[in-house]
């Protein structure tokens, strides 16, 4: 009989623990949100912030970004990551297009084929494969 009285204090322990818990996450979620009274004389707590009026809600004024609880300007360290990235972007594509170009010219071989056309265009020497011109022909006759 000790054993169910026991194991049942545990549970009910377990349940207030867990709505203790539960609370505590609750109250903690809404302090990222700062409400404000737009009576008083400083409705909100921090520098850089607005009330607004239709939402009671604490609002970081233009060119200002929140920061956990506190309101800082927009600094111009965004667009030096955007250009780095863009930068890591760009030197990995051409690296890409390089290597498929070197692979593609020895696969083909067409370093030596270019090498070939041009020694053929340098020298003027034009092969006939089909036509014979010399003394080995017979004469023509009507």
């Amino acid at each position: 009989m000790m054993q169910r009285t026991r194991g049942n204090s545990v549970k009910v322990l377990n349940l207030i623990a867990t709505l203790i818990f539960t609370a505590a996450c609750c109250f903690g979620a809404q302090d990222d949100i700062l409400s404000c009274n737009p009576a008083m004389l400083e409705p909100c707590p921090g520098d850089h912030q607005i009330c607004n009026q239709t939402t009671r809600i604490c609002d970081c004024l233009p060119d200002y970004v929140r920061v956990d609880k506190n309101c800082e300007p927009l600094s111009n360290d965004t667009p030096a990551k955007h250009s780095a990235t863009a930068a890591v972007v760009t030197i990995f594509t051409l690296a890409l297009v390089i290597c498929g170009l070197v692979l593609i010219v020895r696969k083909y071989n067409l370093i030596e084929y270019l090498r070939q056309k041009i020694n053929l265009k340098r020298n003027g020497d034009i092969m006939y494969e089909d036509v014979m011109i010399g003394q080995d022909d017979p004469p023509l006759t009507p």
